[in-house]
């Protein structure tokens, strides 16, 4: 959860979703929009790593599926976030990493009702970028799901499970499309005045 010093932003900022493939930069950016606009960030990606690391037999089960570079099931990762979001008490939130398949989507649609998604944050970068910045990433963190032949099944899931996610979202006219290929600031410039626009 990251805090920010923008208390203007938090009146009109709702519920957000940042989405692209892996590699495409969405923590990056997911942690600086949440500190501008104060909202919270829930991370699927560092919520499944502290799972891992406190070494239950939950952790063991994501582990498995995460250095074959599957996706976590839908009723272990649906289960996950709906306890993160509870513990919020409504404020308003940044999902990074979820939902990653229509049957999450759907599920967080209903559970939502009453604070629905406000827009969906896509950043474009094809895939052979993303693919050359994730094992350098892994080169650097030592992360044992960076290394190619992951990386690319990894890709090989997101095309047929996430992808269809921006057509749902398209569908309800939330999603707003960002270039991800310039420098991390220039990014988050353009982010934040595509919000600033949605909410003014």
């Amino acid at each position: 959860m990251v805090a920010g010093s923008n208390p203007a932003g938090r009146t009109h900022m709702k519920n957000l979703i940042i989405f692209g493939s892996p590699g495409a930069g969405k923590g990056t950016q997911a942690g600086l929009i949440a500190a501008k606009y104060q909202l919270a960030h829930l991370s699927s990606g560092e919520i499944l790593r502290q799972a891992v690391s406190s070494g239950s037999s939950l952790g063991a089960q994501i582990q498995a599926f995460q250095v074959r570079g599957e996706l976590v099931p839908d009723e272990l990762i649906i289960k996950i976030f709906q306890e993160q979001l509870d513990s919020l008490n409504k404020q308003n939130f940044i999902l990074d990493g979820y939902p990653r398949t229509l049957a999450q989507a759907h599920d967080l649609d209903e559970y939502l009702k009453n604070q629905p998604i406000t827009a969906i944050i896509n950043l474009q970068l094809p895939e052979e970028e993303a693919i050359k910045r994730i094992i350098l990433r892994g080169e650097s963190s030592g992360r044992a799901d960076d290394n190619e032949e992951v990386v690319r099944n990894r890709f090989t899931v997101y095309r047929a499970q996430t992808m269809p996610l921006l057509d749902y979202y398209k569908q309800q006219n939330k999603v707003i499309e960002i270039d991800g290929r310039p420098a991390i600031e220039e990014i988050f410039e353009k982010i934040t005045a595509a919000l600033d626009n949605l909410s003014a």
